[in-house]
């Protein structure tokens, strides 16, 4: 996997239309003997050629106790040339949940925040134009008009294959991975996915300097967590007993 400092250096995104048409030839990828996320690599669109990059990892322990975090990388014009010019990070905490949720969730804040910063700015630009004004009105909001080219692209490092894969499709036009657990999670994506084209490329964990500081933060956060159950208990000991806290979570989806 190239570094920041290895990507190639590009002028112009990618159109959105290549995420359209991506499908992943799964005969053609098992005779290669190679992983879907090697052909990936082969196939997608540079770092660079993306409108944001990001890295997101979540963090769980047997207890129940869990963190996540996202962090996001913007990606715009300078000089004639495509470059990082802006980073912001993602950090929560979770009690009772799983690693994939912890995961899943940091992904979906991130595209969260993605969606909301392009929202704002469609918002922003139509300020003082009138018409622009009533087709944002028209199309029920400034999100319904991040459609068509006017979707952001996201390449999303990450370090959970069968996540990423359920992001994939064949040439049936099926997931890689279904989406049977976590389906709350996943309605969630639903409505956020028509508004977006992401690259989902998973990693091994920490090979990837992004990765490795949200693995970091996300543990940071789990840790935390737990540091405080005693607070915790003092501050609902009039609404639930105190061992509430210590009491093991299960580490499964209910659905």
């Amino acid at each position: 996997m190239k570094t920041p400092d290895e990507w190639t250096r590009h002028k112009w995104r990618r159109d959105t239309g290549w995420w359209d048409s991506l499908e992943v030839p799964l005969d053609e990828v098992k005779e290669s003997h190679t992983n879907v996320f090697a052909w990936l690599q082969t196939v997608a669109p540079d770092p660079l050629e993306h409108d944001y990059i990001l890295y997101t990892d979540g963090s769980g322990c047997a207890k129940g106790w869990g963190g996540y975090a996202a962090l996001i990388q913007t990606i715009d014009l300078v000089e004639d040339t495509r470059r990082i010019v802006d980073t912001r990070t993602i950090v929560n905490g979770t009690h009772g949940s799983t690693v994939q949720r912890c995961e899943m969730s940091a992904f979906l804040d991130g595209i969260h925040s993605i969606l909301a910063e392009r929202a704002e700015a469609v918002k922003e630009s139509a300020r003082t134009d009138a018409a622009e004004l009533y087709n944002i009105a028209d199309k029920g909001g400034a999100i319904n008009c991040l459609d068509g080219p006017d979707r952001p692209t996201v390449l999303w490092y990450n370090d959970r294959s069968n996540v990423a894969q359920a992001l994939l499709f064949d040439e049936d036009g099926d997931p890689l991975v279904h989406r049977k657990k976590d389906r709350d999670l996943w309605l969630r994506w639903s409505m956020m996915a028509r508004h977006v084209c992401v690259t989902p490329m998973c990693t091994p964990r920490n090979t990837i300097p992004g990765q490795e500081v949200c693995d970091e933060l996300a543990g940071e956060a789990r840790r935390l967590m737990m540091a405080n159950q005693e607070l915790f208990a003092k501050i609902t000991e009039n609404f639930q007993p105190n061992e509430t806290w210590n009491r093991k979570k299960p580490q499964k989806a209910p659905f």
